[in-house]
């Protein structure tokens, strides 16, 4: 994770508002509640870090007030696959986590079709494809 860390330092990118351990319960719950599964913890482990990024058109989503990088208004309001939950997006593709494959999936923002697919510990793999770096 330190090679994309640094990366993210290189560049002039938006962040959200520390990682509060009660929004991320809360954005836990919501989420639980919407039927869907759980932030993983991989996920979570970069959201210590940055808890969501705005990059030239790309976001990653946090547990954040700022409604851009909400993950629960972005899950409750754009479209995504079943079975997933959405992380982030760009022009073209979104981000996600199959919690039945328990993989990050980068997919087509129009129909869907799975392009890369993720395992966990190579989540900094598709973080960065979602940010284009």
């Amino acid at each position: 994770m330190s090679d994309f860390i640094n990366e993210i330092k290189k560049q002039k990118i938006y962040h959200g508002e520390k990682l509060e351990a009660e929004a991320l319960i809360i954005a836990q719950k919501v989420l639980h509640n919407m039927g869907l599964d759980f932030i993983p913890q991989s996920y979570i482990d970069f959201l210590k870090h940055y808890n969501g990024l705005k990059f030239d058109g790309s976001y990653l989503f946090g547990a954040t007030v700022d409604d851009d990088l909400d993950i629960i208004d972005q899950n409750e309001q754009m479209k995504k696959p079943e079975q997933t939950i959405l992380l982030g997006y760009n022009d073209f593709d979104l981000l996600c986590y199959n919690y039945n494959l328990k993989r990050y999936q980068v997919v087509d923002r129009q129909d869907f079709q799975v392009l890369d697919t993720y395992n966990e510990d190579e989540r900094d793999y598709a973080l960065s494809k979602i940010l284009n770096f």
